[in-house]
């Protein structure tokens, strides 16, 4: 019966509107950040596991509201003893200039596990040590097999490292026979 009642009323089309498909599409297209307290989560999107990335980052001024407030506030990355295996800061230019609107700095990113993949850096105010802000870089990752993500504006794949997974497969070894 429902068969014979879309027959009566013509063909159905979904239709969306494209100014909304726009907008979206720009927004997942770009990093995204948002401050909380002292904490700036850097959405990255999706990557791929065991793919190295370098991403360039314009973090803008407005997250760093109440921070650096006075004239030649300088942002750097904070030196801790133990440093972050898979996330470092590789440049950072932390003087905001007149003509600019955001700090940039490149981070280098290894997604090292799949599913949601969080990992923190500290930018410290140069000329007040108090002044620390935590940047939490936040992605979801596939694995093996799962797909090719398309990368936000901004993310480059730099490398793809081996799996251990990987290694025993293309194993030349032919194992050990049945002992005669």
């Amino acid at each position: 019966m429902s068969q014979v009642q879309v027959e009566e009323h013509g063909d159905h089309h979904v239709h969306f509107d494209t100014t909304n498909l726009k907008d979206d599409f720009e927004s997942d297209s770009c990093v995204t950040y948002q401050r909380s307290g002292d904490t700036i989560v850097i959405s990255l999107g999706f990557l791929q596991v065991n793919h190295r990335y370098l991403i360039d980052l314009k973090l803008p001024v407005t997250l760093f509201d109440n921070l650096g407030t006075t004239s030649g506030s300088q942002f750097e990355p904070a030196v801790t003893t133990v440093p972050n295996l898979h996330c470092r800061i590789t440049e950072f230019s932390g003087l905001k200039h007149d003509e600019h609107d955001f700090y940039e700095m490149k981070i280098e990113f290894f997604a090292y596990k799949e599913k949601l993949l969080r990992e923190v850096i500290h930018i410290v105010n140069s000329n007040n040590s108090q002044e620390v802000l935590k940047l939490m870089i936040a992605a979801r990752v596939l694995g093996k097999g799962k797909g090719t993500p398309m990368l936000r504006s901004g993310i480059h794949c730099i490398g793809i490292e081996r799996d251990d997974g990987d290694e025993s497969e293309a194993s030349d070894f032919p194992g050990f026979g049945k002992g005669t």
